[in-house]
């Protein structure tokens, strides 16, 4: 399975990546997943992909860090949103 991380900052709206639990995620999610990606639209990273290419990609996405841009995500894949801004259920 890939594993999509949407937001690497450590808070919505922000470009600071300091002390983001997003990476510590990543991190867990390296060692168990086939494969991960990681997208922020505030942050400037090359090894991270767009948003459109991480929806793309992954099986499973998760909304780590509550950017407006993030509300009205359009997939048919299940979403875990940490934050409850997409308005899906949970996934349990």
């Amino acid at each position: 399975m890939t594993v999509g991380i949407l937001g690497m900052a450590f808070k919505g709206g922000s470009d600071d990546p300091r002390n983001s639990l997003s990476y510590e995620l990543h991190n867990l999610l390296y060692v168990r997943a086939e494969s991960t990606a990681c997208s922020d639209v505030h942050i400037v990273d090359e090894r991270f992909v767009s948003a459109e290419q991480l929806l793309g990609v992954a099986d499973l996405i998760i909304v780590a860090t509550p950017h407006p841009e993030y509300c009205d995500i359009k997939t048919d894949k299940p979403v875990v949103d940490l934050w409850g801004i997409t308005g899906r259920p949970p996934i349990v």
